[in-house]
């Protein structure tokens, strides 16, 4: 994925950049075939993330920092859509949506189909789908190109919620964050059901550990599906005990299945049922990640992969 992710950003439709890869180890067969390119790398060790995109700012010598995963690669018109929005100089980060590539497997295909679901998303579904350009509070940092004064060092603490911190600290500084629909990726999602489902336990714990951290208003709705799965609980458990509630309680999952159900229609029966099964499943795998970050202590010596 690496190669692929390189192979298309030497595409990129911009005169000046420059691309620096900090893999886990050195790629004796990436360094053979791009060695005649404009391509630094860097060894990093197995560090997270945050430590290699802060290592890469510290090597760059541009005015923008332009974030993109491994996993991901960029539309030819990446860079030059959204250095055109950095005219206004209040904007600091600009980011669009990740897309699930055309040639995925058949896991990669309805994890992408449940995570672009509005249900599941609701206001992040953005990130899944080309929409409206807006102001937004957070992007992920496999898409977002920074200016650099709006950059920070991002929190090597995490191993996810580090891109949301790096945001809220642009914003602190009274940058505004643009999510423009025609700055696009390619990303893809994880090629198991097993490890989308302990992705999204990851993204739910960690959110909440940065919130715990820096709570503010314009992130309560971080907290709905910990308000989910506390309310599926207890409706459940005082069906038993109370007809009125269990009524409203059948009556409310039933409505809540079939929301599921109408917007995973796909173009057969299997891909049609196994996204309705993950897009129903997602957010209580989400809220599950909240609850263990909400009442569980962070611990900064862990880290393994998304």
């Amino acid at each position: 994925m690496t190669e692929k992710c390189i192979e298309e950003c030497l595409k990129l439709d911009y005169d000046n950049f420059e691309i620096i890869v900090l893999p886990d180890e050195e790629d004796k067969n990436v360094l053979q075939k791009f060695k005649d390119k404009k391509l630094t790398i860097i060894k990093t060790d197995g560090s997270k993330p945050s430590f290699k995109r802060n290592l890469g700012m510290k090597k760059a010598e541009g005015e923008f920092f332009a974030f993109i995963d491994s996993d991901a690669y960029p539309k030819k018109d990446w860079l030059k859509n959204a250095v055109k929005y950095f005219d206004d100089e209040k904007i600091g980060i600009v980011g669009g949506p990740n897309l699930t590539p055309p040639d995925v497997n058949f896991w990669e295909k309805v994890a992408g189909h449940s995570l672009a679901n509005p249900v599941v998303s609701w206001q992040t579904t953005i990130r899944y789908k080309p929409k409206k350009n807006r102001f937004v509070t957070e992007l992920p940092s496999c898409n977002y190109i920074s200016h650099k004064d709006a950059s920070s060092e991002y929190d090597s603490r995490f191993l996810t919620a580090e891109d949301s911190k790096f945001c809220f600290d642009a914003r602190e500084k009274g940058y505004k964050i643009l999510y423009a629909g025609d700055v696009q990726v390619f990303h893809h999602r994880r090629d198991t059901l097993k490890k989308h489902l302990k992705q999204m336990f990851i993204y739910g714990r960690d959110n909440i550990w940065l919130i715990k951290k820096r709570f503010s208003p314009d992130k309560f709705n971080l907290f709905i599906t910990i308000f989910g799965v506390l309310g599926f609980f207890s409706g459940f458990v005082l069906s038993f005990f109370y007809p009125l509630i269990r009524n409203l309680f059948l009556i409310i999952v039933g409505v809540y299945l079939l929301s599921f159900l109408v917007t995973s229609i796909k173009e057969n029966i299997k891909t049609t049922f196994w996204t309705f099964i993950i897009s129903a499943i997602t957010p209580f795998i989400h809220g599950f990640g909240s609850l263990y970050g909400l009442f569980k202590k962070q611990d900064f010596g862990t880290f393994s992969q998304r």
